[in-house]
């Protein structure tokens, strides 16, 4: 009886020992896993509200696109961005995400991390051979970053169409300032109307 008990005991014991190590083992695995590891499990955070603003000496328009959870999920609000013909604006484009408390400036991030995104602006429809977007400002290494840009747009008759707006990540793709990253953290698509 007694070497039954002193067996029962050792098996506890060593079960116990084999969780201990087993939990250290993760728990160093864990801990020596860098920060900026694409396999990092933390949630990113994604606008959920991205507005667009156009200012002009004859006056500003401003595009808001809002959604109920993030990029990804179905436009609660879209704005269509108007535009009067024959104007050039200076542009600024702003995202945030107000469902985390406190909103999240991710305009902010974008400029910190300039060298790892860029913004593409691309009209379609009727309004495409009427609109021109030219990106102003630049990253570290001279290539074009996206928020902020000029808007012309040229004289004639009522226009319409789309402008779809992509925010590429580059992760494991290298910026050249032309290509698109396919990754994206924005890709959404604003009405538009010149008159």
């Amino acid at each position: 009886m007694n070497n039954l008990l002193l067996t029962t005991k050792a098996t506890a014991i060593t079960k116990a020992a084999l969780v201990l190590v087993i939990t250290a083992t993760l728990g160093m695995t864990n801990a020596c896993r860098p920060v900026n590891n694409p396999t990092d499990t933390a949630e990113e955070v994604l606008p959920n509200v991205v507005t667009l603003t156009l200012t002009s000496p004859q006056g500003s328009t401003t595009a808001v696109w809002r959604s109920t959870t993030d990029v990804q999920g179905t436009a609660s609000r879209i704005d269509t961005l108007v535009l009067a013909a024959g104007r050039t604006y200076t542009g600024a484009i702003t995202a945030v995400n107000d469902a985390k408390s406190p909103t999240v400036d991710l305009t902010k991030e974008y400029q910190e991390k300039a060298n790892e995104h860029q913004f593409f602006y691309t009209i379609t429809g009727d309004a495409q051979s009427r609109v021109t977007f030219t990106v102003t400002d630049k990253d570290g290494n001279n290539l074009p970053l996206g928020l902020a840009f000029n808007v012309v747009t040229t004289s004639g008759g009522t226009a319409r169409g789309t402008l779809n707006v992509v925010l590429a990540h580059y992760d494991d793709v290298k910026k050249t300032g032309t290509n698109r990253s396919p990754e994206s953290d924005i890709d959404i698509n604003f009405p538009v109307v010149i008159r």
